[in-house]
């Protein structure tokens, strides 16, 4: 753990403002009377230690520049309520900057406090959860579409799915080629373009596919493909080091990426598969959550994380919003 001093006129009475006002923990203080006159307060994984502004420690000359060029970086645990936190700084009237989604992945707010910056962090969080999108989401998805679409009544599965063109089981061997593309794409890692796998419709006006099911093999056989080719993507996304960068047509993207990408087709091209299928379908809300703030930054964080996605994706209405008819996410790889 890395220690700061900071020169202070008085490190008892800010000690006391830090922790009775704004919540940091006192870690020890000298005797008042000491010859050495030093207090430590502590917030997440930052200790500061409050010294005094003798001549010793800041020249006269120096004091109006008191801090200049130097911020506290203090970064919470995932456990911590960094909103609660933010708010206990506000009220002490010590915050240059609000809690907001950083660009590089964190959400964080500035203060000021005796005369120094502060920038309080929580890595990589969506209201207070780890916000990193994971292979294990990735197969939890996969697998929970599986479950679902096992329901199926029988022959139902020719019948559209949702709004698209497509049949329910074309849709699912659209779903199945975009997971096997993605893993592609992260196996071959070409910089500009995609694999160059022969693409092909099997009707006009159906999806164009590199990977297929054999009908023979009905339904279970379908979801067998998806299931083996979501297997594909989320080994790929486990074992490829996360600063491999591999094309997609709307940017190039990193592991993490390919695996919310692959968690978003499941999401929303099962909700159009269980829409023909008379089927309910309501992802986790944890998982939505992480993955809307993955490739989705811009999107509402005031409404419910599944009909937000819904919306982002052209598939649902919030109130006061239009609805898009146009949409793409972006799969910018977080700056660490």
């Amino acid at each position: 753990m890395l220690s700061v001093f900071l020169a202070c006129e008085d490190p008892y009475a800010t000690a006391d403002f830090f922790t009775g006002s704004l919540g940091w923990r006192l870690v020890f203080a000298t005797p008042r009377a000491s010859a050495d006159r030093l207090a430590c307060v502590s917030l997440g994984d930052a200790q500061v230690m409050l010294s005094t502004d003798d001549e010793e420690f800041l020249p006269a000359a120096s004091r109006e520049h008191r801090g200049a060029g130097v911020t506290v970086y203090v970064r919470l645990p995932d456990t911590a309520d960094i909103a609660a936190v933010h708010a206990r700084h506000a009220e002490a009237g010590v915050v240059t900057a609000p809690l907001s989604a950083r660009e590089w992945g964190e959400r964080a707010f500035d203060a000021r406090i005796g005369g120094y910056r502060f920038l309080v962090a929580q890595e990589g969080t969506v209201d207070g959860m780890p916000s990193t999108v994971t292979a294990d989401d990735l197969e939890s998805a996969v697998r929970l579409a599986v479950t679902t679409l096992e329901k199926a009544p029988d022959g139902a599965w020719d019948g559209k799915a949702g709004g698209l063109e497509w049949t329910c089981w074309e849709t699912v061997e659209h779903l199945s080629d975009d997971l096997f593309a993605y893993a592609a794409q992260l196996g071959a890692r070409p910089a500009n373009r995609e694999v160059p796998f022969l693409w092909e419709s099997r009707r006009p006006g159906g999806p164009a596919n590199v990977t297929y099911a054999n009908r023979d093999a009905g339904p279970g056989g379908l979801l067998e493909v998806l299931e083996a080719c979501g297997a594909m993507l989320a080994a790929l996304v486990r074992t490829t080091p996360p600063d491999v960068r591999a094309h997609h047509v709307f940017g190039a993207s990193d592991p993490e990426g390919f695996a919310a990408m692959g968690i978003v087709e499941t999401l929303v091209h099962t909700h159009d598969i269980t829409q023909g299928l008379g089927l309910a379908w309501d992802p986790p809300a944890d998982v939505v959550a992480r993955t809307l703030a993955r490739l989705f930054p811009d999107a509402p964080r005031d409404t419910a994380p599944w009909p937000t996605l819904l919306w982002a994706t052209g598939r649902g209405d919030l109130p006061g919003r239009e609805r898009l008819t146009q949409w793409r996410w972006n799969g910018t790889p977080r700056l660490s």
